[in-house]
């Protein structure tokens, strides 16, 4: 094979990968803007949540841009720097692999939140910790065995297992949120159409970040010889980002549709309807008796969900 065709075997895929995370992470920076513009009342712990969530998307974005730099510019024509992975590649996805855990943990909570369930929550923050430990492992072992060879043959295991958890946790996560949400569908048809909106998104998130996981996998598995792999495993990282911030964005639209479901009648009220930047926990009390408690993509601690209770006629 051609020195050329060695070169775009293994840096076609990190070089389009890293362009792609580029391009993400001006959406990340958009997303959080917008955050801080319109959520400012928001409680200081997710404030600093997203925060340190923008630091690490940042510090992901550097390293990208630096194993590439690494090979295509620094050691530009030494094909035997090919041959070994540079350590920027590995702290990459070590970030990669924390950014996605703390969103996991995010959309936990809100499983938790509408189901009340702390056996399920428990349960997937379990799987997800597992998840990463995978990933992470994985990671270390390419400090250890940073030539090609020698790293595909130590992680194919872990590689493969870890990452068809990472689907497998995902679409999970996505179907449960669904679920819960369906419970709180009630006959009023404008808070259904929110809820199936909310259950669209749900399963938009989980299913993209899953495709590409079960993409890093094949690509591992499937051409040994290039680096496509690690292009998904960086993308899969920013998606995880930019599902949370998109989510926490998105309460105050979502609030002001719930508001319009709700006509101006006396026996029509809505509670803490003042709050949007908390959360969009609505009750919704209707002349039936029909009490409908909307958590979506809260959380925060203090929104009283034990004491609202579930759907009740």
């Amino acid at each position: 094979m051609s020195e050329s065709l060695i070169v775009e075997e293994i840096m076609q895929a990190a070089l389009s990968g890293t362009l792609a995370t580029m391009l993400l992470y001006g959406v990340t920076c958009m997303q959080t803007f917008h955050y801080w513009q319109t959520y400012k009342d928001d409680k200081k712990y997710l404030k600093s949540m997203v925060v340190f969530i923008w630091l690490l998307e940042t510090a992901h974005t550097v390293l990208s841009v630096h194993f590439v730099e690494y090979y295509l510019i620094v050691h530009f024509g030494e094909f035997t720097h090919l041959e070994y992975a540079v350590w920027s590649m590995g702290a990459t996805c070590v970030i990669g692999f924390f950014i996605g855990y703390v969103v996991n943990l995010c959309f936990i909570w809100r499983i938790l939140q509408l189901g009340q369930n702390r056996w399920i929550a428990v349960c997937f923050v379990a799987v997800a910790t597992v998840r990463c430990g995978f990933g992470l492992a994985n990671c270390v072992l390419s400090f250890i065995y940073p030539m090609w060879t020698y790293f595909r043959g130590r992680v194919f295991a872990t590689m493969v297992a870890g990452q068809v958890l990472s689907a497998v946790v995902d679409g999970v996560i996505a179907f449960t949120l669904c679920f819960y949400l369906r419970k709180r569908r009630t006959g009023m048809k404008r808070t259904n159409s929110i809820i199936k909106r909310l259950q669209l998104y749900s399963i938009n998130t989980g299913a993209i970040t899953s495709l590409f996981a079960v993409l890093a996998v094949i690509s591992f598995i499937y051409l040994p010889t290039t680096t496509a792999f690690v292009a998904f495993v960086q993308v899969q990282g920013k998606l995880y980002a930019t599902s949370l911030l998109a989510s926490l964005n998105a309460r105050k639209r979502t609030l002001e549709k719930i508001e319009q479901s709700v006509p101006t009648a006396d026996a029509l009220s809505l509670f803490r309807a003042a709050r949007p930047d908390l959360s969009f926990l609505q009750v919704i009390e209707a002349e039936k008796g029909v009490k409908m408690n909307i958590y979506g993509d809260s959380l925060d601690t203090g929104m009283d969900s034990h004491a609202t209770g579930s759907v009740a006629s």
